[in-house]
């Protein structure tokens, strides 16, 4: 799942370096995402899962989406 992450953020950012990403990197402190890039993820990750999030999306880390994909993917 951590792959296609990446490619999701690659998606939002064709810029951004994710060569040392890992489940433990911070999606704003690392990953330098603005809110409009967390929202275009978010939507990224609805389109790509089927899920939907109803609140903000509030996460810290990568491993912080994997597990809210995984308690939420249909």
């Amino acid at each position: 799942m951590l792959e296609k992450l990446k490619e999701l953020m690659k998606n939002v950012d064709p810029d951004m370096n994710l060569d040392n990403v890992n489940e433990n990197t911070k999606l704003i402190d690392d990953l330098h995402f603005d809110s409009l890039g967390i929202m275009m993820f978010a939507m990224a990750i609805e389109d790509e899962y089927g899920i939907s999030f109803d609140e903000p999306m509030n996460f810290l880390t990568v491993k912080d989406v994997i597990d809210y994909i995984e308690a939420n993917k249909k």
